[in-house]
């Protein structure tokens, strides 16, 4: 399959720019239907990010225009979950990135694709319009005061603490996002199967296979006048995994295309309805402004000054794709006059942690790079090659997380940096994955003032290696120092003799912890002696350092 390139793009309101990507195709279908793709929110977002961008790029191979985008407050958008509104503004987020669709690709028709809650937030953007063809929901959430209790034990099962239900205020954490009680009783008054009027006149339900179904909300809509096709599907558990580890669900992608392929086919109505919106939508009057690739960000907490972002691609190829942040122009201008430079003089590179796109875990990247670049930094944020939104180079795979590659992509990045944002100093930050990446870039001579590794899974990838390890070095040194501390209570003894102790459990942790000692003893003779050695960390910290 030849997939057609997309184009990163802002759009909407200059004080609250949303981002996303068009995918336009390269034959599109004889009648002009466009697609608008709906996340689901917080975690499941990340997670769902590449399966997105794969139901993008097929609609567009289709034939069918496609629009992914991040709502207000989300992802690549301005805001954050703090913000007030934010069932509003999501919904209203949907609406703009349908006109957007409807102006930059020239549709009359469109169908929205939601997962989850995006399905939710769908459906109802989608109820206020006329111009909604088709409305295609992946697992959705169709009571939304269940959805947040679903959340809420989801929070606990993870063993963090929750807000005190007292504390009706404070905004309940989900795996690192925020819903404040405002987002909570707004969402808690939605439920799918009480509205009056069907989102679209053709409805795609793709539930999961391993869960009870929507039954209840097929019969309503089809109570209120909607052709409703209802399928349980295997895929979403896997959709769901761990960014390096999720899977795109192949036969959700067939069904919804194929059937989104059939709309496509159909003319528009003879009446000579050319689906605008309707005049009752909250948005339906919107003016959109022209999509853009750069926009400006207002300053925070003094002394911060406003910023500017800009999408861009950090090669010829147009292969490397990252978001840049820093001072805005006139901001910088100021700054000169008053005799500082004109020009950032720091840059940092946020390195991908996982397979999580450029805004990081928790959305973590799109915080710390707005405030830095308002203190007068410049701040890359990239996907490596193969992950997000950075297709693989050649002979590698997507979604490789210890690419082989890696080293040629930070060197461009950093060329990138010097060159555009005109930096005298680069600086490397990563977790995970990002953490080895910007270590092994310094060793092999990146020209980086100073790396920041935040949690590193290995110093030395070998092809082969589990992501997910079982007992890593830093629990065997602590869980070896708990046990001697415990070995000299009398409890302990007694447990041990009641047969309440995992005893090949211990012996294998003091082992590990024994090898370990053994080893890096032996490497500092070694050392000492000038021997080689291989995958010596000591020595590569002393090049680094050095």
């Amino acid at each position: 399959m030849t997939v057609p390139r997309a184009e990163p793009v802002y759009f909407g309101p200059d004080d609250r720019p949303l981002f996303g990507w068009i995918h336009r195709p390269q034959h599109p279908a004889r009648a002009p239907l466009g697609l608008a793709l709906c996340s689901p929110f917080g975690y499941e977002a990340i997670c769902a990010h590449r399966t997105l961008r794969h139901f993008a790029e097929a609609a567009a191979d289709a034939g069918i225009p496609a629009l992914r985008f991040d709502y207000d407050g989300t992802g690549d958008s301005a805001g954050d979950d703090l913000d007030p509104d934010r069932l509003s503004a999501w919904i209203a987020s949907v609406h703009r990135a349908a006109e957007t669709l409807r102006r930059e690709a020239g549709c009359q028709r469109l169908c929205f694709l939601g997962v989850r809650l995006g399905a939710t937030l769908a459906a109802l953007a989608a109820s206020e319009r006329s111009d909604v063809q088709g409305l295609v929901a992946l697992a959705p959430v169709v009571n939304a005061k269940a959805y947040i209790r679903e959340l809420r034990a989801l929070q606990m099962a993870t063993g963090l603490a929750t807000p005190a239900e007292s504390s009706g205020d404070d905004p309940m954490e989900v795996t690192g996002f925020a819903l404040t009680a405002a987002t909570r009783a707004a969402l808690s008054a939605v439920d799918l199967s009480k509205l009056e009027r069907a989102p679209a006149a053709q409805v795609l339900i793709l539930d999961r296979h391993d869960l009870p179904g929507n039954e209840r909300w097929a019969a309503h809509l089809q109570a209120t006048g909607a052709t409703v096709e209802r399928r349980a599907v295997p895929g979403y558990a896997q959709m769901m995994l761990s960014p390096h580890a999720t899977v795109v669900p192949a036969e959700m992608l067939r069904l919804a295309v194929a059937w989104l392929g059939e709309r496509a086919a159909v003319e528009p109505a003879a009446h000579g309805d050319r689906y605008s919106p309707d005049d009752n939508s909250r948005q339906g009057r919107d003016t959109v402004p022209l999509s853009r690739h750069s926009i400006r960000l207002p300053a925070g907490a003094p002394p911060a000054v406003p910023i500017t972002e800009s999408a861009e691609y950090l090669d010829s190829g147009r292969a490397l794709f990252g978001i840049l942040s820093a001072p805005h122009a006139a901001a910088s201008g100021a700054a000169a006059a008053g005799g500082t430079a004109a020009h950032p003089r720091s840059g940092i590179l946020l390195l991908n942690a996982g397979g999580t796109h450029r805004i990081g875990s928790n959305r973590l990247y799109v915080t710390l790079a707005r405030r830095w670049a308002s203190l007068g930094h410049a701040v890359l944020r990239m996907d490596i090659s193969g992950v997000g939104d950075s297709p693989p180079r050649p002979g590698e795979t997507q979604n490789a997380i210890y690419t082989a590659r890696a080293a040629e992509d930070i060197a461009q990045a950093l060329r990138y940096l010097r060159e555009r944002a005109a930096v005298t100093e680069c600086r490397a930050l990563g977790l995970c994955s990002g953490a080895y990446h910007a270590f092994k870039a310094a060793v092999g001579g990146a020209p980086l003032d100073s790396v920041v590794m935040i949690n590193p899974l290995t110093f030395f990838w070998k092809a082969g290696m589990s992501l997910d390890a079982p007992l890593p070095d830093q629990r065997v040194i602590s869980e070896a120092q708990r046990y001697q501390q415990t070995a000299l209570q009398i409890r302990s003894w007694l447990k041990l003799m009641r047969g309440e102790v995992d005893v090949g459990r211990i012996a294998q942790i003091m082992m590990r912890r024994a090898g370990s000692l053994l080893n890096r003893h032996w490497r500092d003779v070694a050392r000492h002696c000038g021997l080689p050695l291989t995958d010596d960390l000591g020595r590569e910290l002393e090049s680094v350092a050095g």
